[in-house]
C-alpha cells in the first residue's frame, strides 16, 4: 500500500517538474527570439511537446524535442505570429473604443465584440495545435480552427475555461508564472483539442467507409 502511493506522489512530481522545466524553456526561447520573434516558434515548440505527452510519448527529451520544433519552425511559425498579432491589435483598438466615453452605446456591439474575443482565442488556441498535429497548408489550419471552434462549442468553452484560471493562476501566484503558466494551459488545451481530433478523424473514417460501401 505504501510503495503504491509513493509510486504515485513520484509520479505526480515527476510531471510537475516537466511542466515547470516546458515552462522555463517557453520564456527562455521566447526572450532568444527577442519575444516578438520568439514567441510563436517558443508556442509551436511547446505545443509540440504536450502532443507527444498527450500521446504517450511521456519520456521523450524535451529538451530536444522543444529546440528541434523552435529552429525548423522559426520563420514558418511567423506566420501566425503575424496574422494574430495583427488581428490582436484590431481587437484591442475595437476594446479601447468600446471603453472610451465616446465609444458606441450599442449593446450588441459589445456582445458581437465578446463574441469575436472568444472566437479569436479558440482559433488561436486550435491553430496550435493543428500546427503540432498536421501538415497543412496556413488556409486550412485557420480554416479548420475557426471551424472546430464552431462545432464543438463545448471543448471550446472548457478551453477558455482553462484561460481563465491559469490568468486566475497568475494573478494570485504571480512568484510561480515562470514555472506553471503557459505550459499548464498548453497541456490543458491539447488534452482537448486531441479529443476534438479523434472524433474528426473518427467521423472521416466512417464517411469513408460509407463511401466504400455505396460504390
Amino acid at each position: 500500500m505504501g510503495n503504491r502511493y509513493i509510486g504515485k506522489l513520484y509520479t505526480f512530481c515527476e510531471w510537475v517538474m516537466r511542466i515547470a522545466y516546458l515552462n522555463i524553456l517557453w520564456f527562455f526561447f521566447t526572450l532568444v527570439g527577442l519575444v516578438i520573434l520568439g514567441i510563436t516558434p517558443a508556442t509551436a515548440a511547446m505545443f509540440s511537446v504536450t502532443r507527444k505527452w498527450i500521446t504517450g510519448e511521456s519520456d521523450i527529451s524535451i529538451f530536444k524535442t522543444f529546440w528541434q520544433v523552435y529552429r525548423v519552425e522559426f520563420w514558418r511559425s511567423q506566420v501566425f505570429g503575424l496574422i494574430f498579432l495583427i488581428t490582436g491589435l484590431i481587437l484591442f483598438v475595437d476594446y479601447k473604443f468600446f471603453t472610451s466615453p465616446t465609444g458606441a452605446n450599442y449593446i450588441w456591439l459589445k456582445y458581437m465584440f465578446v463574441i469575436l474575443v472568444l472566437v479569436y482565442l479558440n482559433l488561436l488556441f486550435y491553430t496550435f495545435s493543428l500546427f503540432s498535429h498536421y501538415k497543412l497548408s496556413f488556409k486550412t489550419y485557420f480554416k479548420n480552427g475557426l471551424l472546430m471552434s464552431i462545432f464543438y462549442p463545448i471543448h471550446s468553452f472548457l478551453m477558455i475555461a482553462g484561460c481563465i484560471f491559469v490568468i486566475l493562476f497568475v494573478i494570485n501566484f504571480p512568484g510561480l508564472s515562470p514555472f506553471f503558466s503557459v505550459s499548464m494551459l498548453s497541456l490543458w488545451i491539447t488534452v482537448i483539442t486531441h479529443s476534438v481530433f479523434a472524433k474528426v478523424e473518427q467521423r472521416k473514417r466512417l464517411s469513408d467507409e460509407k463511401n466504400l460501401v455505396s460504390e
